[in-house]
């Protein structure tokens, strides 16, 4: 029973939710010690404690085995329990626990409705915190914003295939959302000095230095 998706979790994208990671990576998750001596009969509340505790890096499978990381086994088990869109949402908002955030930015880009993954995932691209990443034969370092980066715009993270997200400018164009996104530094600029922001791209504009 502790692989079985829970009963009244709905459909994602048209599947059983746990088919989103693929069915080798699945078994080896299934299998492995972590799993088994970690994983069984979690809540959302449970998950988000071991993501703060126990998780050291973000990263899919690992080693001659393709041994699964902690990180790639919680993200299953999300899946699996399929925690309310709110939890999901205080997971990619927490800040005091860096992976905490990852995995549920991780979860949102593999189940989320496009127009929500770009509004809740984009202000992370504010985030320069450094993760390890555990990469099939070595370590490395990667920041917050760059793996927000891939998860908007790569088709493989951590060795799992993302289901397909419409470009910004499609669902901008189809009113899904508003307008180009804006940087933080941009913002910032502007509250504190509209009137000089305005006219230095009126500058910019009338040198012909704007596309």
């Amino acid at each position: 029973m502790a692989n079985v998706t829970d009963p009244l979790a709905r459909h994602i994208h048209g599947t059983n939710p746990q088919n989103l990671i693929e069915y080798i990576t699945r078994q080896k998750i299934y299998d492995s010690q972590y799993w088994k001596e970690e994983c069984f009969g979690l809540s959302a509340v449970d998950i988000t404690e071991k993501a703060a505790l126990q998780i050291k890096a973000v990263g899919g499978s690992f080693g001659g085995n393709s041994k699964p990381t902690r990180f790639l086994c919680l993200v299953l088990k999300m899946l699996q329990i399929q925690p309310e869109e709110e939890i999901v949402e205080e997971l990619v908002s927490n800040e005091d626990f860096k992976y905490v955030r990852a995995l549920g930015a991780f979860y949102l880009r593999l189940t989320g409705r496009p127009a929500d993954i770009y509004t809740i995932l984009e202000p992370l691209l504010n985030d320069y915190r450094p993760l390890r990443r555990r990469d099939v034969t070595e370590w490395t370092l990667t920041t917050m914003d760059e793996f927000v980066d891939d998860l908007l715009r790569k088709d493989r993270v951590c060795g799992i295939s993302l289901p397909r997200l419409p470009k910004r400018e499609v669902l901008e164009e189809s009113g899904y959302l508003e307008g180009p996104r804006r940087s933080a530094l941009f913002q910032l600029m502007e509250e504190e000095t509209p009137k000089g922001v305005e006219d230095a791209l009126a500058k910019l504009a009338r040198d012909g230095n704007v596309a």
